[in-house]
């Protein structure tokens, strides 16, 4: 095991440290057609970013690009999915708003082909985990292991 910190969910900034939030409630949009993991981190950094004075977050395409990893084309083509799923608005050129997200409920009630998604993940999940099960099964059978 290292002998590094384990990270206390429950008091993030213990010791000064920042995080980047990211919403719970985001998590069931990776089921959206247009969304993907790294576009998570793309809304979290635009929350982070986000100013409450001013009402929007503006860092330019191209130092959010240099923090996301990616090219600013990339990055400018991800803002748009975050758009268009319904995380982010653009008020105006160059600003950004972070949206609370939608429950579960809501979401896959405006997003039925999420929904679909979500199911045929779930769906193939409990296949793999039925073979592996079975799998088991037999290795104990052929190792002598009682059921």
């Amino acid at each position: 095991m290292t002998n590094r910190k384990v990270f206390d969910k429950r008091s993030p900034t213990k010791d000064e440290k920042f995080f980047i939030p990211l919403p719970s409630d985001a998590l069931h949009y990776i089921h959206h057609e247009r969304i993907s993991a790294d576009k998570l981190l793309l809304y979290a950094l635009i929350i982070d970013h986000y100013n409450q004075d001013h009402g929007y977050a503006f860092p330019s395409v191209e130092r959010l690009a240099v923090m996301y990893g990616k090219a600013p084309d990339t990055t400018s083509r991800h803002l748009d999915d975050l758009k268009a799923a319904g995380l982010i608005d653009f008020p105006a050129k160059g600003t950004y708003v972070p949206l609370v997200p939608l429950s579960n409920e809501e979401f896959y009630t405006e997003n039925p082909q999420a929904w679909t998604n979500y199911q045929t993940t779930y769906k193939r999940y409990e296949k793999r985990k039925e073979a592996a099960a079975q799998r088991m099964k037999l290795w104990r059978r052929e190792n002598g292991y009682s059921d």
